[in-house]
């Protein structure tokens, strides 16, 4: 080879290594710097369905993969036999009502038996004393005297009577008849309660979805008898699906909450999800196992654990890019900023500030490279009140 194409060649390697540096170091810093794992799914709080009382299907307004909004009506169970303890109730309430003016009545009544024996004891009393005063003039009989003191000892019996129906009738009413409205009484209010429980059980015969989201796992049909807490469907709510990660415990040294995400889904190649890091788990995914290992018996061989790590969503997926649960994704977490912390949640602080959980958007949760002198991490979000 002559020296010419020798040196050639030598300036062709030396070119190709010195452009392979920046790419190199590109891909090096890249690699300090993000954690990713292929081991993660689609996840979300599926809401089971259940009925609160027993009863028989009479409609449905629902199929499979149907849509559904938070309130609306999936089925209907027959309503007559709660219509009849509604109507039962009513009436013991109707009851209850008249056994209060009974008792009104009653104490109407005894009040006046009191007036009466009052007015009696002061006419015996003046006859008496008149008996007494003739008897010691011995201008009547003792037999006289002896009714008259009778008739006297019979009218202060009358009115301790009179007065005991007064206190027994006021008893009956609960002691107390002037701090209270007339119906104000425990058997009043005890109708009023199994009137509302039978008015809250009749309600129960509709059955509304809980939340917003897809109908799944629909195993009920018009006349299928069921029972309190049977699962009748789920629903899936496809605008609150999270990411669960499983990191190897070797990558989740820098991981901390708020970490900005890339997430790319099998299902749609090129595409990638931006998020963060919501929560760490606690513990390693053998660790609740149904079965959990136990290394303090027999032979031991370690082998490295995995972490569930919860990965949300910074905006809803595109409509033409929406996400399933149980997809496979591959999720890559930036770990540049590691002053956020281990055990907290984003959704947590969400919920404390504004005491629900909104759903992250672009108007009221941004996601922002923050500067290291403000002393905020990097992709902590920031809300908008």
């Amino acid at each position: 080879m002559r020296p010419v194409s020798r040196i050639i060649l030598l300036s062709i390697v030396v070119v190709v290594a010195l452009a392979a540096i920046y790419p190199s170091y590109r891909y090096y810093q890249y690699f300090e710097s993000h954690v990713s794992t292929d081991d993660a799914y689609i996840d979300g709080s599926v809401s089971l369905v259940s009925s609160r009382i027993p009863g028989t299907v009479a409609k449905l307004f629902v199929m499979e993969n149907w849509g559904v909004k938070a309130s609306d009506l999936l089925l209907t169970l027959d309503p007559r036999d709660y219509q009849v303890r509604v109507a039962q109730a009513e009436a013991q309430l109707a009851r209850a009502r008249q056994s209060v003016d009974e008792l009104y009545a009653q104490l109407q009544a005894a009040e006046a038996g009191v007036n009466l024996a009052g007015s009696q004891l002061r006419e015996t009393q003046l006859d008496y004393n008149r008996a007494k005063a003739l008897r010691e003039q011995n201008v009547v009989s003792t037999q006289f005297y002896d009714q008259a003191t009778t008739a006297m000892r019979v009218a202060v019996a009358d009115q301790a009577l009179a007065e005991h129906q007064l206190q027994q009738a006021r008893a009956a009413l609960g002691g107390d008849i002037v701090d209270h409205a007339r119906y104000d009484r425990p058997i009043v209010q005890q109708a009023q309660a199994m009137l509302e429980a039978a008015k809250l059980d009749l309600s129960y015969t509709e059955v509304r979805s809980p939340i917003t989201g897809i109908i799944t796992r629909k195993s009920v049909h018009v006349g299928n008898r069921i029972q309190p807490a049977e699962p009748l469907m789920a629903i899936v709510p496809v605008d609150r699906l999270y990411i669960t990660a499983n990191f190897k415990e070797t990558q989740l040294t820098d991981v901390r909450v708020g970490q900005p995400a890339d997430i790319r889904a099998d299902i749609y190649p090129g595409f990638a999800y931006h998020g963060h890091v919501d929560s760490i788990s606690v513990g390693t995914g053998a660790a609740f196992a149904l079965l959990p290992p136990e290394n303090a018996t027999g032979n031991w061989v370690k082998v490295v654990q995995r972490v569930p790590v919860k990965v949300v969503l910074n905006e809803k997926p595109p409509p033409d890019k929406l996400l399933r649960m149980g997809l496979s994704v591959e999720v890559t977490v930036d770990i540049t900023d590691k002053r956020g912390p281990l055990l907290s949640s984003t959704l947590q602080q969400m919920y404390q500030r504004h005491q629900e959980i909104p759903w992250a958007t672009p108007e009221n949760l941004q996601y922002q490279q923050q500067r290291s002198d403000t002393g905020t991490a990097i992709g902590q979000p920031v809300v908008h009140p």
